[in-house]
């Protein structure tokens, strides 16, 4: 195989990886959008825990847009997201096995397939990297 050959499908790799990671911050922004209407349903009770989910919805779905826009520059910031959505997995794994416990298996589900996209997409643009040093 030559050179370019190779550069050329490491190159096709870390397009892909940045468009899964493209995505990942469209379904996070869609998320905390509808999560404005969750805040404003919300009572005393659950008023400030719904506003801290839609804020940290709105502040991955930027971070995902910068891994997105610049995936080899951000490092750190693989890492943070990466560890994030698989430690809330591995928590709602746990919370699951206790049943009974609000949303702990939509999460898994969701988290769960998030956790496993940005390592797939931090894997190509991490391959997309290496080749062109």
């Amino acid at each position: 195989m030559n050179i370019s050959t190779s550069a050329g499908t490491s190159s096709r790799w870390g397009t892909v990886g940045q468009v899964l990671t493209g995505l990942v911050a469209a379904s996070a922004l869609l998320a905390a959008v509808t999560a404005v209407s969750d805040v404003t349903a919300a009572d005393h009770a659950t008023l400030v825990v719904q506003t801290w989910r839609m804020y940290g919805l709105f502040l991955c779905g930027g971070m995902f847009a910068l891994l997105a826009l610049r995936p080899r520059v951000h490092g750190a910031v693989w890492a943070l997201m990466i560890a994030n959505k698989a430690a809330l997995t591995v928590t709602t794994v746990a919370y699951s096995t206790h049943g009974g416990i609000a949303e702990a298996t939509k999460t898994v589900g969701w988290d769960g397939t998030l956790t496993v996209v940005l390592i797939a997409a931090f894997v190509m643009c991490r391959a997309n990297s290496e080749s062109r040093s």
